[in-house]
């Protein structure tokens, strides 16, 4: 059925195949936040901080495509993995619905915008992350479907159309930023236009792939058949409120660099998310990559096979992140200067770097995840996500009084990820050892 990789009988083989034109997808992918934040830097410190406060809520929009087509890909992946191929049709209409049912929930929430952003505490730029975010709510279905059949194609094992599409989003956004911002004096309001005209290309051509027949999976409801939104949401949900339990998380942690460094610390934290983005783009590919993968072997119950591939990417990754990392630390001042975040103390600015050298620890917890969003056990997940959450919260709140300058911060976020990746680690093993003994026990008792 899938004739784009062959997933089992080469596991390595299939993940290089798969995730290589990945690689330049997840670059233009990080790349498109980066233009945006990079052309509202050359604007004004006010602006810049604004859309800083707006992205967790822009976040939440791009998650929920994204965690509904992890979940739709997951359940696809392990259904081509059973031979199961009309199941897969149904599969990716229950996630089309789900999508739909959920864009117009973001449109309706537009109306209470403003009383969102007055409890996050952005009451100091109120009117220009309004003039952000009205749009992009007002238009949700471009980054929902954008996002979502992306995924869906990954799980057919296509991943050239949507690193195309992307690739041509990044570019007309690039084009179109400075014209909307700048030439048409729309300010960051002509951010979110020219993001939603970027994406509703690709939402576009992607929805005209699938009706057209061009993919492997139709979309014909002839193969709708009620009863499966539970297994979509048993994946997505708990990737969704992963994503949104960390925007929490960042809005308290802007909370406190507020609090401790004023505008800059949530400037210097937004830039270094942004340029955190492009060292982590490599292994966000592996991610996507493992995640296929990994759900069409444990569908095949090719237990030793999954085991080796998850060992095998998280080196990869690992080294990817340390060299990333290392190289970065030579062009710091460069990386930092491109948002024009200039003229800030030495003390404070090694503050913000180290949090982009934290990036290594990540990678265990990040694998780790794919490989349960693959096995259909995402909600382990979300469990380990809610501890770590607290956990570094607490850590803050503890070392705020004593230590200034952020520095709290960058100490909870370093601890939470050693600790949390070790404890992923040990759990991701612990079940592949439960799936080997089921299947073990199973044909005993078949035999």
């Amino acid at each position: 059925m899938v004739k784009n990789v062959d997933f089992i009988s080469d596991p390595k083989k299939a993940f290089w195949q798969f995730t290589s034109p990945l690689l330049l997808l997840t670059l233009f992918e990080a790349g498109y936040s980066f233009v945006d934040v990079f052309w509202v830097s050359q604007m004004d410190h006010q602006s810049f901080f604004a859309i800083g406060v707006a992205v967790p809520l822009v976040t939440l929009i791009m998650s929920f495509g994204k965690s509904i087509g992890v979940g739709t890909n997951s359940i696809m992946s392990r259904e081509i993995g059973q031979n199961k191929i009309i199941d897969s049709y149904n599969s990716i209409l229950h996630g089309i619905v789900v999508c739909l049912v959920i864009g117009f929930g973001v449109m309706i929430s537009t109306f209470f915008l403003k009383y969102i952003l007055i409890y996050m505490g952005a009451t100091s730029s109120m009117e220009l992350s309004m003039q952000y975010l009205t749009p992009i709510f007002l238009c949700p279905f471009v980054f929902i479907f954008s996002n979502f059949f992306a995924n869906t194609l990954h799980a057919e094992g296509n991943s050239k159309i949507p690193t195309r599409l992307f690739i041509l989003t990044n570019v007309l956004n690039l084009i179109l930023d400075p014209i909307f911002i700048f030439v048409l004096g729309w300010g960051v309001s002509g951010v979110s236009y020219a993001t939603i005209l970027s994406s509703g290309i690709t939402a576009v051509y992607l929805l005209y792939w699938y009706l057209s027949g061009k993919s492997e999976i139709p979309i014909n409801f002839k193969y709708f058949k009620p009863g499966i939104v539970h297994d979509i949401f048993i994946v997505a949900l708990p990737n969704f409120l992963t994503d949104s339990l960390w925007c929490i998380s960042m809005l308290f942690f802007n909370k406190i660099l507020i609090e401790q460094l004023g505008q800059i610390g949530v400037l210097l934290y937004s830039t270094a998310s942004r340029i955190e983005s492009i060292l982590i783009s490599p292994q966000k590919a592996c991610g996507r990559g493992l995640l296929s993968v990994s759900g069409h072997l444990y569908g095949a119950h090719k237990i030793d096979e999954l085991e080796g591939l998850y060992h095998y990417v998280l080196k990869i990754t690992m080294l990817m992140a340390l060299v990333s990392t290392i190289v970065f630390f030579f062009v710091r001042e460069y990386g930092f200067a491109l948002f024009s975040v200039t003229g800030v103390s030495e003390s404070i600015f090694y503050i913000a770097l180290a949090g982009i050298v934290i990036v290594p620890f990540n990678e265990i917890s990040v694998m780790s995840g794919k490989m349960l969003d693959g096995m259909g056990k995402s909600y382990h997940e979300l469990i380990l996500t809610i501890a770590v959450i607290i956990y570094e919260i607490g850590i803050v709140t503890v070392l705020a009084p004593i230590l200034k300058h952020g520095v709290c911060v960058l100490l909870a976020i370093l601890i939470g990820e050693v600790t949390f990746g070790i404890f992923y680690y040990v759990l991701l093993r612990h079940l592949l050892k439960k799936s080997r003994d089921d299947i073990v026990h199973n044909v005993h008792h078949h035999a």
